[in-house]
């Protein structure tokens, strides 16, 4: 069975929100290759069956040149999807740029939820709930975030706010991935961020928090309206 190359080396959250993708044609037989900018390459530990690469690796091998390529296209070699720039290349409206990601697909998107799956690491879970936050079991707390892309930028947008309970930031703490902050997510009593990856990871975990996001105009808010389904109330950030 041809192989499925999925362009999208990121940002974290469109990795996330795109495993429906993945998971249409891992089930119908097809190898699914998928390139990660080598910095978020940590995915792979806690993303089963799809064929990671580093972006590094993926510029030195045979397929290197596709990525010279937008849109889809299907071979008798391999299959091709190019999410990064379905905005652009199909999508016709310019509030909708996740779900055009599905479009150049032929998929919906308001079920990915479903799809995005991953295994969790209880061990380091804990380690970063009670070690390094130092939160007990019947902490009361707010998450908040706003820490946003790739590259890791501090909005700055949530810090002047004032919170119902006690706040919990998040950041970046070496040796601990997004995926380790589960546990915290899960036993907030409130959640507050910026669209972003997190969201993905809010929407499918068991939570009974209060979830408040704020988008940062009204292109955003029309972009994800409906995506994510567990959220209490989308709230202007000014």
């Amino acid at each position: 069975m041809k192989p499925c190359i999925i362009k999208q080396p990121a940002g974290v959250g469109d990795v996330f929100f795109l495993q429906k993708i993945a998971h249409v044609y891992l089930e119908k037989g097809h190898e699914v290759i998928w390139p990660l900018r080598d910095d978020i390459i940590w995915i792979a530990d806690y993303i089963p069956n799809i064929r990671w690469f580093k972006l590094s690796e993926w510029s030195q091998g045979p397929y290197r040149q596709l990525f010279n390529y937008s849109g889809f296209a299907e071979t008798e070699e391999f299959i091709y999807i190019d999410p990064s720039t379905a905005d652009r290349t199909f999508n016709t409206d310019p509030t909708r740029i996740m779900s055009a990601k599905f479009g150049l697909a032929g998929l919906d998107h308001t079920d990915w939820g479903k799809y995005f799956k991953f295994d969790r690491k209880i061990e380091k879970e804990n380690e970063l709930y009670y070690d390094v936050l130092g939160l007990k079991d019947d902490s009361e707390y707010s998450y908040v975030n706003d820490i946003v892309h790739t590259d890791i930028r501090k909005t700055g947008r949530l810090s002047s706010r004032e919170y119902e309970y006690p706040v919990v930031e998040n950041r970046i703490i070496d040796g601990f991935t997004l995926f380790d902050w589960t546990k915290v997510l899960m036993n907030a009593k409130e959640i507050h961020t910026i669209p972003t990856a997190v969201c993905f990871m809010v929407d499918v975990i068991d939570t009974n928090s209060k979830i408040f996001y704020y988008p940062n105009d009204e292109r955003q808010y029309k972009d994800i309206v409906d995506i994510f389904r567990n959220v209490t109330e989308y709230r202007d950030v000014r």
